[in-house]
């Protein structure tokens, strides 16, 4: 027997998520088609003799491809969330605030869409029990036979709609949630996902058909029901073609693109480094640091970084255009913030032996947690063989951290590591290098 393992002659099969019946892509179109839905039925009820509305209503329902629907995915997961989709957009349209004959159209097409499902297929096919709603909406729906009693221009609808009501309670299908107004339904709002098209602008809600045939605009509609979503016009579908780039190939790249490629991220990594590349003339740029400390810290770094060189060439183009303007605003709100918690600079720093407030306590604590979790996480790193922050030797990392907490202890700072960028942590470093 062979163990090569041999390749499969079945290919997957397509299938829809189901994100994408609770998407802009489908919800609106099918909002659109139920509106078109009532408004030809409406048309058709006030041309006819009205003795058979619901006869009237299949054949409206036939012509314009509603009977495809149930017909249109067959994968369980997708399936479900359609039914569950459709079902609750048509009992959307049977609430108070719609007009009588928008909520008797919405029973008709939530009845016939439910007792429609195929329940003998092979494969067998999902289909949708119950149908979750609110405590208010079902409330609605039980009113609708009250409400076309008492509009004679309806009253023939009424038997019929009583029928249909009293078979859908019968089938228990209504699964009662709480109000509306606590969003109980899954998804709470439809449409989900917004659909964003290339160009940035979103969807429009009557852009696009969602199944079935293309309904023209005097409301009459092909009964051929081609499945698919079409576009409405052909002329945004020509646009749209025209600013599309060309597509991508499909596959693995070759090595010749793998080069090419390669080649041109050297090419754009020099332009890069020429432009942000410039010729130190000077020890430091003049009033790239400021006073004190932090000059000297900077210098510390310049001349770390250059080698002690006149005419080095440094690639950090931080060094000729300083951020002054952030940097001063930024040490201008940190000793604010550290005149109040441990008081004024030229007061003095206090160490503990000689007191020391609450609100300066409370930087020591900090420094030291700060201290204790980057010391854990260099444990947990030294584990896996790695290194957290020893790249710049001791002007950076651990270990400056560890110097700046000490001398923040010692009476010999304000801030700690709060100070970093004042040079603390960096006092031994400058009489070594001295």
């Amino acid at each position: 027997m062979s163990i090569t393992p041999a390749p499969t002659v079945n290919r997957g099969d397509l299938a829809l998520q189901p994100g994408y019946f609770t998407s802009s892509l489908f919800v609106y179109p099918l909002r659109e088609d139920i509106s078109t839905l009532v408004q030809t039925y409406t048309l058709e009820y006030l041309k006819s003799d009205k003795k058979e509305p619901f006869a009237l209503f299949k054949r409206i329902w036939g012509q314009l491809g509603w009977t495809w629907l149930n017909l249109r995915v067959f994968d369980g997961r997708a399936r479900e969330r359609l039914l569950s989709v459709v079902l609750r957009l048509f009992s959307d349209r049977m609430v108070e605030t719609e007009n009588p004959m928008t909520r008797v159209v919405a029973m008709f097409g939530l009845y016939t869409f439910y007792f429609s499902q195929p329940s003998t297929s092979a494969p067998s096919l999902y289909s949708v029990k119950h149908l979750p709603i609110p405590m208010d909406t079902f409330q609605s729906i039980l009113t609708l036979p009250t409400c076309l009693e008492s509009n004679p221009d309806l009253a023939t609808l009424r038997p019929y709609a009583t029928h249909l009501l009293s078979t859908l309670l019968d089938s228990q299908i209504f699964h009662i949630l709480p109000p509306s107004s606590v969003n109980p339904q899954n998804p709470t709002a439809l449409p989900r996902e917004i659909f964003v098209a290339e160009d940035g602008g979103a969807l429009e809600a009557t852009s696009e058909v969602a199944f079935g045939s293309s309904v023209e605009a005097g409301g009459s509609a092909s009964a051929d029901g081609n499945e698919g979503i079409t576009a409405s016009t052909s002329t945004s579908t020509q646009q749209t073609d025209g600013q599309l780039r060309a597509p991508k190939k499909k596959g693995r790249p070759t090595k010749r693109e793998k080069a090419k490629k390669a080649r041109g991220a050297v090419v754009s990594l020099e332009k890069w480094l020429d432009k942000n590349t410039y010729i130190e003339t000077s020890d430091f740029p003049a009033g790239a640091g400021s006073s004190g400390m932090g000059s000297q810290a900077s210098m510390v770094i310049a001349n770390a970084q250059i080698g002690h060189s006149s005419g080095g060439e440094v690639t950090q183009v931080i060094f000729a255009h300083p951020p002054r303007g952030s940097r001063e605003k930024y040490s201008a709100h940190k000793g604010a913030l550290l005149d109040v918690l441990v008081g004024p600079q030229d007061q003095g720093i206090i160490n503990d032996a000689g007191g020391r407030s609450s609100a300066a306590g409370g930087v020591v604590r900090a420094n030291e947690a700060v201290l204790r979790r980057l010391q854990k996480i260099d444990e947990l790193a030294a584990e896996k063989g790695l290194e957290v922050g020893g790249e710049g030797g001791e002007m950076t990392g651990l270990s400056r951290i560890a110097k700046a907490v000490e001398e923040l202890k010692e009476g010999r700072s304000r801030g700690g590591i709060l100070e970093l960028m004042e040079g603390a942590g960096m006092a031994v470093m400058e009489a070594d290098m001295a």
